[in-house]
C-alpha cells in the first residue's frame, strides 16, 4: 500500500511538474543582459511563469551571467550583420535578413508555434524591426518594444512648455526638417523609426500587435552607460577631489524625467496581465517627479550624507554633463498610470536604492570601478589631490572589510595624466 502511495505521489509530481510547464508562457527576448533587460527577466525568472529564450551579440554585463543566464535559453545572434552581398549592388538573390544568419535562433523560431510575448530590449535600427516581423510573422501574441523619450526630440514642436504626452511624437512634414532632427538627435529618429516600423506591419501587413515603452534616461542597478556611477563616486570623495562638479549653467536647471528600471519590469507584467486593451499603444514610463542636474547632484549628496558639494556652471572645453539626455522636457505619465495601473517609484526610494547598490558595486564590481576612476582621475582629478584620493579609496574599501594592493600603496600616475587645474566659477548646490 505504502509503495503505491509513493508511486502515485511521483507520478502525481511529474504531471503537475509537466502542467506547469506546459502552462508556462513562451518568451523571446532580444537583449536581456544589461539594466533594463535584465531587471524585467530577473522578474519573469522569478515568477516561474514563462521560459525565456535570450538572443543577445553573446557579452554579459555585470552579474548578468550567474543571474539570468542559468534561467533562460541563450542563443547568439548579430542582428547587425550584414552578409557579403549586400555591398554588391548587382546582386539579386542576396537575403539581408540578419536573424536568418543565426541558424540556432532560426530553428527555436520554425520549431515554436507561437511566442506569447517578444521584448525587445536592443531594436536600435528599423531593418532590426523588419527583420523581426518577417521572420516572426504570425508567430507573436505582443511585441513588447523599449523606446525612449528621446522620439520626442525629433518631433514637431508642442505648443507649449507642457510635459510630453504620447500623441507629441508626430514627424515634421518638411522632409529637410526631419533630417535636420536626424543630424541633432540620431538616436531619437532611428528608435521612432524602429516603432513607426512596428505599427506600418500590424496595420498594413496585418502583422502582430506590439507596445512601445518610452523611457526617460534610466537609473537603477546595473547601468550601462555608467552616467549615475561617474556622478555618485564625484559626490562620494568630493571632499578629496576639492573640484566642484562640472553642471554647465544651459543644462543645470534643464527638467527631464528619470525612469527607475525596476517600474519598467511591473510595467512589463502588468502589460502581459491586461492582454488585448492595452495593446498597440505607446506609453510614457516614468517617475511622477520632474528632475534636472542640480536636482539630481542634490539628492546624492543627502543620500550620501555629505554636507557640501559645489558645482561649476563654467562651459569650457573640460567640462562635460550626463544628464539630461533630453531637452525636450519632462514626460507625462497619465496615460501609463490610468491604462496600465502604473504605480511609478517615488524618486526617494529610487534614489535610496540605487546610491545603496552602487555603494556595495564599489568593492564587488572592481573593473568597471576602475573605468570610471581612471575617468575621474583624467577629467576631475586636480593633480594634486591626487594621493588624497587614492587614500580615500583605500579608506572606502578598508570600511568594507576589502584591500587592494594598488590603492594601499596609492601609487602616483597610475590612472593617467591629468589635466591642470583652472580657475572656476563656484555655485553651490
Amino acid at each position: 500500500m505504502g509503495q503505491r502511495i509513493l508511486l502515485l505521489s511521483i507520478l502525481l509530481g511529474l504531471f503537475v511538474n509537466i502542467l506547469g510547464k506546459e502552462s508556462r508562457l513562451k518568451v523571446l527576448s532580444f537583449g536581456g543582459n544589461g539594466n533594463i533587460g535584465s531587471a524585467v527577466l530577473k522578474t519573469m525568472i522569478d515568477s516561474g511563469s514563462y521560459d525565456i529564450v535570450m538572443s543577445t551579440r553573446g557579452s554579459w554585463h555585470w552579474d548578468s551571467e550567474e543571474r539570468i543566464g542559468p534561467n533562460v535559453r541563450f542563443v547568439k545572434c548579430n542582428r547587425d550583420y550584414q552578409p557579403a552581398c549586400a555591398a554588391d549592388t548587382n546582386a539579386t538573390d542576396c537575403d539581408i535578413n540578419a536573424i536568418k544568419q543565426c541558424t540556432e535562433l532560426m530553428e527555436i523560431i520554425k520549431e515554436t508555434e507561437k511566442f506569447d510575448i517578444v521584448l525587445d530590449f536592443s531594436g536600435y535600427e528599423p531593418k532590426w524591426i523588419h527583420d523581426n516581423c518577417q521572420i516572426l510573422k504570425d508567430k507573436v501574441g505582443v511585441y513588447i518594444y523599449i523606446s525612449t523619450d528621446s522620439v520626442y526630440e525629433v518631433s514637431i514642436d508642442k505648443p507649449t512648455k507642457r510635459p510630453s504626452i504620447e500623441t507629441d511624437a508626430v514627424r515634421p512634414h518638411d522632409e529637410k526638417e526631419i533630417k535636420l532632427l536626424k543630424r541633432k538627435d540620431p538616436y531619437g529618429h532611428y528608435k521612432f523609426s524602429c516603432e513607426e516600423a512596428l505599427i506600418y506591419y500590424q496595420k498594413e501587413k496585418n502583422g502582430f500587435p506590439w507596445v512601445s515603452l518610452r523611457l526617460a534616461d534610466v537609473i537603477g542597478p546595473r547601468d550601462t552607460t555608467n552616467r549615475w556611477w561617474t556622478y555618485q563616486l564625484w559626490v562620494k570623495f568630493y571632499p578629496e577631489i576639492e573640484n566642484p562638479i562640472f553642471m554647465p549653467a544651459h543644462v543645470a536647471n534643464k527638467i527631464e524625467s528619470l525612469t527607475f528600471v525596476e517600474d519598467v519590469a511591473k510595467v512589463v507584467t502588468e502589460i502581459i496581465e491586461l492582454g488585448e486593451p492595452v495593446w498597440n499603444e505607446a506609453y510614457n514610463i516614468a517617475m511622477e517627479e520632474e528632475f534636472s542636474l542640480a536636482n539630481i547632484l542634490l539628492r546624492m549628496r543627502d543620500g550620501l550624507g555629505l554636507k557640501e558639494v559645489l558645482g561649476n556652471s563654467e562651459d569650457t572645453d573640460k567640462s562635460f554633463y550626463l544628464y539630461p539626455t533630453v531637452f525636450s522636457g519632462n514626460m507625462d505619465i497619465s496615460k501609463a498610470k490610468k491604462e496600465l495601473n502604473f504605480k511609478p517609484t517615488s524618486a526617494a526610494e529610487a534614489f535610496e536604492k540605487t546610491l545603496a547598490w552602487y555603494e556595495e558595486a564599489f568593492h564587488k564590481y572592481p573593473t568597471q570601478r576602475d573605468i570610471i576612476l581612471s575617468e575621474l582621475f583624467q577629467t576631475a582629478v586636480p593633480k594634486q589631490n591626487r594621493d588624497a584620493v587614492y587614500l580615500a579609496i583605500d579608506r572606502e574599501l578598508t570600511r568594507m572589510g576589502h584591500t587592494e594592493e594598488k590603492y594601499a600603496k596609492k601609487k602616483k600616475g597610475d590612472l593617467g595624466s591629468l589635466p591642470s587645474a583652472e580657475p572656476e566659477q563656484k555655485v553651490e548646490l
